[in-house]
């Protein structure tokens, strides 16, 4: 039974920004799935709204214009803000977000929440004393901590010290067909590979640009898309034309089909120096595309050898090689496929993580 719009709790989403990614995807999935039950607002620090283009309509968006570095006026205008909302909720999500906890409750929201989805600015080692002074302050004034892998949880209780009964391990969902797409096996002589993410220099896609290039030695038309957009653009595009690899690969920036893009795909490549709990990897799996990723951050602790090939960080051979094993059709490739989907349907559905935040947000203990 659906609860009356008269009774629907309030709850905030204070985000850095909305462009394209990872974790803005599952504030999008979070919202759209969600909203007869919870009435969600957006307030974003930075003007970037690419990924509110998939929520659903009447989705109320604020921006609070932050001024780059610290800004102080920036408190006091989420401040004016939640005190004219009153929101039951507030859930912030990784760092730069999080020191505007004590603002929330100060303004008077009773649950506070907080999302990691990663180490935020530290890169890989989540050991930025600066930083993680701001987290340990700002954790006083948060209900409710989530995490998305077992290796965030880990670090967030050695770290950032928060106590396990305030510790949430909430892993991330996607959408999940009901049945495998057929698998098309190796017909074409175009071998199609693909990368999503944002162009960042921890998602490291100058590796898989020269691990590319020794791709196309075994499979000259060979073809690889990269999905998404970022400060890297720029840096990875003269990269392609240095290594002379420029007519093989597309650059085709943010894009509303990813799933279409990775069906189209015979192999999904992750090449980052950190990931936690990567969305990708998952939507991936979901469609029956074999996955090579770097063996970082927290990714073995959701998935195995069972379910992906794993290569060295930063050695662009093993990975070339791991590329060129993914994309010969055989068995071990096939199984990796069936177990990946089947993995991503009974444990990784949007619909169990939805279950999970909204526990979070109508539950009344702890609060102050």
């Amino acid at each position: 039974m659906r609860i009356g719009e008269s009774m629907k709790k309030k709850v905030v989403h204070l985000v850095y920004s909305m462009g394209c990614g990872g974790l803005e995807k599952v504030i999008v999935n979070l919202i759209n799935g969600s909203y007869e039950e919870v009435e969600h607002i957006i307030i974003s620090l930075t003007p970037e709204f690419e990924m509110t283009a998939g929520i659903i309509p009447d989705i109320k968006i604020f921006c609070l214009d932050k001024k780059p570095g610290k800004d102080i006026g920036c408190h006091h205008r989420l401040y004016k803000l939640l005190k004219k909302l009153s929101p039951d909720a507030i859930n912030t999500y990784n760092f730069g977000t999080i020191e505007y906890h004590l603002t929330a409750f100060l303004a008077g929201v009773k649950t506070r929440v907080h999302s990691d989805h990663g180490h935020g600015g530290d890169a890989q080692d989540g050991l930025n004393k600066k930083n993680n002074f701001i987290r340990k302050v700002s954790s006083f004034f948060i209900n409710d901590y989530v995490v998305v892998s077992q290796d965030l949880m880990d670090w967030v209780t050695r770290v950032v010290k928060v106590k396990p009964q305030r510790l949430h391990l909430i892993q991330n969902g996607v959408d999940v067909p009901k049945q495998l797409f057929e698998m098309k096996g190796r017909g074409s002589v175009i071998r199609t590979i693909s990368t999503v993410g944002r162009l960042d220099p921890v998602k490291n896609q100058a590796l898989l640009l020269k691990a590319f290039k020794c791709v196309l030695v075994n499979y000259p038309s060979a073809r690889l898309k990269i999905v998404g957009d970022g400060s890297e653009k720029e840096k990875l595009t003269m990269l392609a034309q240095e290594l002379s690899i420029n007519n093989a690969v597309d650059f085709l920036g943010y894009r509303e089909d990813v799933k279409e893009q990775l069906v189209s795909s015979d192999v999904f490549v992750l090449s980052s120096h950190y990931e936690a709990m990567p969305m990708t990897i998952l939507e991936a799996m979901a469609v029956g595309v074999p996955v090579v990723t770097t063996d970082v951050g927290g990714i073995r602790h959701f998935i195995d050898e069972r379910y992906a090939y794993f290569v060295k960080a930063n050695s662009e051979g093993e990975l070339a090689k791991s590329i060129c094993e993914a994309l010969v059709w055989n068995g071990k490739t096939e199984d990796m496929i069936l177990n990946s989907y089947n993995l991503v349907k009974r444990q990784y559905s949007i619909e169990a993580m939805i279950s999970r935040y909204i526990d979070i947000y109508l539950s009344q203990k702890n609060r102050d």
